[in-house]
């Protein structure tokens, strides 16, 4: 009994070992797989293939289908349906239009924002509502008058500067109603000022004295000294000599000047050609400078 119960508790159970095939097994599994989805993906794009025909008949029927039903309706629908069709388009038109507009109203908007007012001024924005077909670019009609402050004299600028941040002269106020102002434009023969030429340090008066023969689109220059030496596409400001205009605006460039000695020719000054900096073909909206006056609460609140 004793040898029995000693064998009994000498037995233990022997340590069970993992089969070392089941790693090779996974990987004769794995294989395979990838074999297969190597050689399925070329019959898949064969087998679309040979069904696409198929696949596409229920499109053509339908399309079919579509025409003849679009056939059996009578002359009188279809023409109902062209002329629903054609409104539908014109309000689509209208509306693409108008968002251009605003976008183009957006950006003029933001292009106002850079213009600094000189001091003693404030800018009043106008909408150009009228102009001469015949003589467009010597003036035009602004919607602002003299309920708005504006008076004869005061600066009609660009609504936007250039690249350079420069302020462009487009005219002055010709004359006022009470709720429409005349502009007359630079290129208007009856627009007098004073500009400056700052490179070559000279002083000349726009549309004035014996004027060289321009062609359409630009102003003469009278006035010039005969003794300083101009560069062509010199820049020409304002003066601030008009007391309703202030300095510094830019006007146009220098585009030709004529020699400085002319036989029977005034030997003091010079005459030449500007072209204007303000582009007359695309103006709808424009920015009068007005006078700021202490005693004028109206334009002191504005």
């Amino acid at each position: 009994m004793l040898y029995k119960n000693r064998k009994k508790n000498n037995t233990s159970p022997l340590p069970v070992s993992r089969p070392a095939g089941n790693w090779h097994l996974a990987w004769y599994l794995l294989i395979p797989l990838v074999l297969l989805l190597a050689i399925a993906a070329p019959w898949r794009r064969l087998v679309g293939n040979f069904f696409a025909p198929y696949l596409s008949v229920p499109a053509a029927i339908g399309n079919q289908v579509a025409d003849q039903t679009l056939k059996m309706r009578s002359r009188t629908a279809l023409a109902e349906e062209i002329v629903r069709l054609r409104k539908q388009n014109l309000l689509m038109t209208l509306e693409l239009n108008g968002l251009r507009k605003l976008k183009d109203e957006n950006i003029q908007l933001r292009a106002m924002l850079d213009l600094n007012s000189p001091p003693g001024y404030n800018y009043l924005t106008c909408s150009v509502i009228l102009r001469d077909p015949w003589m467009w670019d010597s003036g035009f009609t602004i919607d602002r008058g003299s309920k708005d402050g504006l008076e004869p004299g005061l600066a009609v600028i660009a609504p936007a500067p250039d690249r350079q941040g420069r302020v462009i002269l487009l005219g002055v106020i010709e004359s006022v109603s009470k709720r429409t102002a005349r502009v007359m434009s630079v290129l208007n023969p009856e627009f007098h000022i004073s500009v400056s030429l700052p490179e070559s340090g000279a002083v000349g008066f726009l549309n004035s004295g014996q004027n060289m023969q321009s062609s359409g689109g630009t102003a003469a220059i009278g006035f010039l000294p005969a003794n300083r030496t101009f560069a062509l596409n010199e820049p020409i400001y304002t003066t601030g000599f008009e007391a309703a205009v202030p300095a510094g605006l830019w006007v146009g460039s220098l585009e030709s000047i004529a020699p400085s000695a002319l036989p029977f020719d005034n030997r003091l000054y010079r005459r030449g050609v500007m072209r204007p900096a303000g582009n007359f073909e695309h103006l709808r909206t424009v920015v009068v400078a007005r006078l700021l006056r202490m005693d004028n609460n109206t334009d002191a609140e504005r």
